[in-house]
């Protein structure tokens, strides 16, 4: 009896423990059940957020785009506003410039005043090394392009011009101004002007520095036999007035005319010049001490040019109305613009001309501002860096 009993209670023990093992094994199982379903659910959470996140990054990256596209257009609409709105101020706003003198020429130096009501202005390359304030002289040489400018018979012209031969050649700007001149001369009485000189070929004026360095050659070579040559009055080929097409040589008629028992410098016809030339916009090109008259003051010490040359030269009248005033030689004139950038010109208290310089001009074509209210424009480099370029000159008639 007592094997039963011990029997009976073996098979309750492992009947127990075999329950006990089995509600581990099921709570195991649950538990892993909850861990892969968290595991799941972290998974699609942790998916849905990347999905999520990058969803807010390209509609974020949208809103930046939008929002900097309306942003620079809302700029362009102010810009344009604050534009019109500052021009329309302009136009009903009078800047209260320095007075003039009330009678004569006067210069007016507007340096700390801009340039109001202003508008664009093209001008090509070509425009700007013949319009008239291409510094030619020993130390500044023409630009190689120049070459490439259209170059008119001085005769071309519905004013008669006399000259020596029928090749003399010029740029049209100092061939119309020469037109007017003469015609003007000869309404005033005088006449038998004769153009001797005007547009030279690089070669021609090569071959006329060799022949004059030959004739010293045996006493002098290199800068000293340059200089020699100069001093005759014939500059280094690339540096002659005559290569700009804008500079001539004025004289008289020839042998047989009446006048000729005077040098063309002692007659009233060059007296003429040298008081009016200015007027049409050209200069007597390198004044020495009492040449071409009395009047004249010397200027060789600037031009670099000490022998009597009876060139004249187109800078445009403008240009011209200021040197005439303030008795400059073109170096002077440019050198005054650079300390001086904007300046007016008045005749008895009414503007006449407005001229601006700015510096940096490298070369090609450009884009300047002018005065809306300016009836002529007359733009061109000055040459001051060599080679066409340096500043550019713009000079506006009222």
């Amino acid at each position: 009896m007592y094997d039963n009993d011990f029997d009976g209670r073996i098979r309750v023990f492992w009947k127990v423990k075999a329950m006990a093992k089995k509600r581990t094994s099921d709570a195991y199982r649950k538990l892993t059940g909850i861990l892969i379903i968290l595991f799941v659910l972290t998974a699609l959470c942790a998916a849905g957020y990347v999905l999520l996140d990058q969803s807010i990054q390209v509609q974020q990256a949208e809103n930046d785009a939008r929002a900097k596209a309306e942003n620079e257009q809302l700029e362009v609409q102010y810009q344009q506003a604050k534009q019109e709105e500052q021009a329309k101020e302009a136009e009903g706003k009078t800047v209260q410039w320095p007075e003039p003198k009330a009678q004569g020429w006067d210069v007016v130096d507007l340096s700390n005043y801009p340039l109001t009501n202003t508008r664009s202005y093209d001008a090509t390359r070509m425009e700007l090394i013949t319009s008239g304030m291409l510094l030619v002289n020993r130390w500044h040489a023409v630009p190689d392009d120049l070459s490439q400018a259209e170059f008119l018979v001085v005769h071309a012209t519905d004013k008669r011009i006399a000259t020596a031969g029928n090749n003399v050649k010029l740029l049209s700007p100092a061939i119309t101004a020469l037109g007017d001149m003469i015609a003007d001369a000869k309404a005033a009485g005088l006449e038998h002007y004769n153009v001797e000189e005007g547009y030279r070929l690089r070669e021609v004026q090569q071959e006329k520095f060799d022949k004059e360095a030959q004739k010293h050659a045996s006493r002098y070579s290199g800068d000293a036999l340059t200089d020699k040559v100069v001093a005759s009055g014939i500059s280094v080929p690339g540096t002659s007035e005559y290569e700009s097409g804008l500079a001539f040589c004025v004289g008289r008629y020839a042998k047989g005319d009446p006048i000729m028992d005077k040098k063309f410098h002692e007659l009233p016809q060059s007296d003429w010049l040298v008081e009016h030339s200015w007027e049409y916009g050209i200069i007597f090109r390198f004044p020495v001490q009492g040449y071409p008259n009395a009047t004249v003051t010397d200027k060789s010490y600037k031009t670099g040019q000490k022998s009597r040359l009876s060139i004249y030269r187109y800078v445009g009248k403008a240009n011209a109305a200021v040197m005439h005033t303030l008795n400059f030689c073109m170096e002077e004139y440019i050198e005054y613009l650079i300390q001086h950038p904007h300046i007016a010109v008045y005749e008895d208290g009414k503007l006449r001309y407005e001229i601006v310089r700015t510096e940096g001009y490298y070369g090609g074509d450009a884009t300047v501002q002018v005065a809306r209210a300016a009836q002529e424009i007359n733009v061109s480099t000055d040459n001051m860096d060599n080679n066409g370029m340096g500043g550019i000159i713009v000079a506006m008639s009222y």
